[in-house]
């Protein structure tokens, strides 16, 4: 296959919308190069070299990387470049509107600076894998930010923003409304299980604004593309407003993700066998089933790897963490190969497909296996296949009941000609 990446990432795009953004060749690329002006969340492929890469607010890795301004937990980012020498990199940061189209200039939505270097890096210490770690946590003495709203950062060569490593979204949110939130789980025709719809109600801060300016999107899970919004309340709660999705909106299950543990590198749990004497380190999983899909007890890790936390016995995991060659093995039904390709993704890859994660056949076992670079902790992943048939089986496994939904409520600001987040809220849903 010429380009395995274009039709995995359209896969995804169109199915999961865990990844940033539809693949595309090289070639592509280089005609339609990563710019601020790009509308929607079109986010830059990671650079082969990056791996690792976390978010998040405070120490909680599966925590949301949503900072409220003024206060409240820095973000922190960490990620480690598959190289054994490091240097110094870049960040730059982009204001979007609610529908992350990237809008105003630096001046407008930036406290003090645009962008700043990253000087916190150390190569791994006593590893077979060769990896260089990077830290970076804001707002600091050099980037703090004047708007709330949507933002995208991007990681890069040192003073060159067009030569893009990776970029991530996040959130500044200024808290100034209190949000009261609460879910129906609602039968829609031709969904299997039940759907989650979203209620929000809350009274605005500024009573002469329009209701016309105000709309509440909502977050799944950490899955950003899938964002579904409300743009026009109910006022049948007046003065209050009231913003839903309706149930043809709702969002359906997801089935459950299948999840891994390498924090201990031994036959235990879904490791099958253990092989540690070849670098990088092997383990090979019990095979996954197509129609089976995910446990149903393994741990909600949000979309999110966990790392520092999970490897923590080991001392500074992020630097003494091995990198773990995985065997992943999918048993499609009736143990038959499909027409058409299979690749998997996951936490280890920010759910972007690397070409070197399409799966291949294995006729004599009658399963479809790929080795996946990891590093050591917990990681969920999915499988993705061009196949529709596959692809359906895949869906349609046990659903995933746990799931941490996000109110984002936004105000068009005309001063600001942007959307501000005004306040954000989250809950578990079980």
């Amino acid at each position: 296959m010429k380009h395995p990446a274009r039709w995995i990432g359209c896969v995804l795009i169109a199915i999961l919308f865990l990844g940033s953004g539809c693949a595309v060749s090289d070639e592509v690329r280089e005609r339609a190069p990563r710019t601020p002006e790009r509308e929607g969340m079109a986010l830059a492929l990671d650079d082969s070299t990056i791996a690792s890469v976390q978010l998040h607010a405070g120490t909680g890795e599966n925590a949301l990387p949503i900072l409220q301004m003024g206060q409240g937990v820095p973000l922190r980012l960490a990620f480690d470049i598959m190289s054994s020498r490091g240097r110094p990199l870049s960040i730059t940061f982009y204001h979007a509107d609610r529908t992350w189209k990237r809008d105003l200039i630096p001046a407008e939505y930036m406290a003090r600076f645009e962008r700043d270097d990253i000087l916190d890096y150390r190569p791994s210490r006593s590893t077979f894998v060769d990896y260089v770690h990077y830290e970076y946590t804001f707002p600091n003495g050099t980037i703090d930010f004047r708007l709330s709203g949507n933002y995208i950062l991007r990681v890069h060569e040192q003073g060159r923003e067009d030569q893009v490593l990776f970029e991530r979204p996040f959130f500044v949110s200024e808290q100034s409304v209190p949000v009261d939130m609460r879910v129906d789980n609602v039968l829609v025709a031709g969904r299997q299980y039940s759907s989650i719809q979203p209620f929000v109600r809350f009274r605005p801060s500024d009573p002469t604004a329009s209701v016309f300016d105000l709309s509440v999107c909502f977050l799944r899970d950490a899955l950003y593309d899938q964002m579904r919004c409300a743009q026009r309340p109910s006022l049948e709660v007046s003065p209050d407003l009231l913003f839903y999705l309706e149930p043809r909106e709702a969002f359906s299950p997801l089935p459950v993700p299948f999840y891994v543990n390498i924090a201990d590198v031994r036959p235990t749990g879904r490791i099958e066998r253990t092989d540690q004497q070849s670098v990088p380190w092997r383990v090979w999983l019990e095979p996954d089933q197509a129609e089976l899909g995910g446990s149903m007890v393994d741990p909600f890790l949000n979309g999110q790897a966990k790392i520092r936390s999970a490897v923590g016995a080991r001392g500074e995991a992020d630097f003494e963490a091995e990198y773990v060659s995985v065997q992943i093995r999918l048993v499609p039904p009736g143990n038959q190969p499909v027409a058409g390709a299979v690749g998997v993704l996951g936490t280890f890859s920010g759910w972007q497909f690397r070409e070197e994660n399409e799966l291949v056949w294995n006729a004599q076992e009658g399963w479809y296996e790929g080795d996946v670079l990891m590093k050591q902790g917990q990681h969920t992943y999915r499988f993705v296949s061009s196949n529709q048939g596959l692809q359906q089986s895949l869906e349609t496994g046990m659903p995933q009941l746990q799931n941490l939904l996000t109110t984002m409520v936004y105000y068009n600001d005309i001063r600001t000609q942007t959307d501000r987040l005004v306040a954000v809220q989250g809950m578990i849903t079980r």
